[in-house]
């Protein structure tokens, strides 16, 4: 079943992640102060949906907000200002984003959104060698 782009309109938590996304977050270039502060914040995002085009605001002390096309590159800014291209795209059951130079130094991120049920997302992170998870619910 493909990936429902409407459903995903709402409000989401973070409850859970993979051992190792802090070491995934240190390689996608977070300091290792700030990630302290967001391992132990509550994250919360908003997600807005209207046909092929969807606005993700992320909020955990700061807020930012970036609106993509499916198909389309776009420009992202993340909390701490950086600016970086990426395109989201449908693979089957799976929102699939893909930042074809993350760090400025050629690092490939690649991202996965995928229902586990009715509320829950499973969001999967490969960057460069190293995989990992979260996992949101819908509130």
């Amino acid at each position: 079943m493909p990936f429902d782009l409407e459903k995903i309109s709402g409000t989401y938590t973070i409850t859970g992640q993979s051992d190792n996304f802090g070491e995934i977050m240190q390689k996608l270039g977070v300091p290792p102060d700030a990630l302290k502060k967001l391992l132990a914040s509550e994250i919360t995002k908003e997600v807005t949906v209207t046909g092929n085009t969807f606005t993700d605001k992320t909020i955990f002390g700061r807020e930012c907000a970036n609106t993509h096309t499916l198909g389309e590159e776009s420009e992202e800014t993340d909390a701490a200002g950086h600016k970086r291209k990426v395109t989201y795209t449908m693979e089957g059951d799976y929102l699939v984003y893909v930042y074809p130079d993350y760090d400025g130094n050629g690092l490939i991120v690649r991202q996965t959104l995928k229902w586990t049920d009715d509320k829950t997302i499973l969001h999967g992170y490969k960057v460069g060698d190293q995989e990992g998870w979260t996992e949101a619910q819908k509130i």
